[in-house]
């Protein structure tokens, strides 16, 4: 077995140990901003209203975040997949290893195909988790972003005309 193999043989449990196989569900922000009880006009509000327009615009971001953290879920469960698959490579490729030397032909290529297996998907998975991680980063920004500008109260009639301009039921 070249080294090279014997490093992607090592790369993938340092990953999983580095939080490859953190998954998330991402926050419904629509309908947590939907769900908050509104402000009656009359009565002193705890917090500052919104105008129609910043609540129509937290609307319109809530609804793009809750579709891209959406995405990001489907992203991470799909590498967790693999990531799981490559794990499951590795015990088996570490547990032939020793015995490799009682393999026929076939065996041994039974054997190098699950080794080049595990390294596509180590190679995979090098390439893919970085680009999840800043899309996470990203994510994760834009939420905070989203809870610091979009915190204030509204009115039922403010709420009730965004939605209706937005189409949301």
């Amino acid at each position: 077995m070249t080294r090279a193999t014997m490093l992607a043989i090592a790369a993938l449990p340092a990953a999983l140990l580095l939080g490859a196989s953190h998954a998330f569900a991402a926050r419904p922000l629509l309908a947590e901003l939907l769900a908050r009880p509104p402000v009656n006009p009359g009565e002193p509000a705890e917090q500052p209203i919104m105008s129609p327009l910043a609540l129509e615009a937290c609307l319109r971001t809530a609804r793009v975040l809750d579709a891209t953290g959406t995405a990001i879920d489907y992203q991470i469960a799909a590498i967790d997949r693999e990531t799981a698959e490559a794990k499951f490579l590795e015990n088996q490729i570490n547990a032939e290893i020793p015995v490799l030397d009682g393999y026929g032909e076939p065996g041994l290529n039974a054997f190098q195909k699950r080794v080049i297996r595990h390294e596509e998907l180590a190679k995979k998975f090098k390439a893919e988790f970085p680009v999840y991680q800043q899309k996470k980063k990203a994510y994760d920004a834009a939420v905070a972003e989203f809870d610091r500008d979009c915190g204030q109260g509204f009115t039922t009639s403010d709420l009730d005309a965004a939605k209706a301009k937005l189409g949301i039921q």
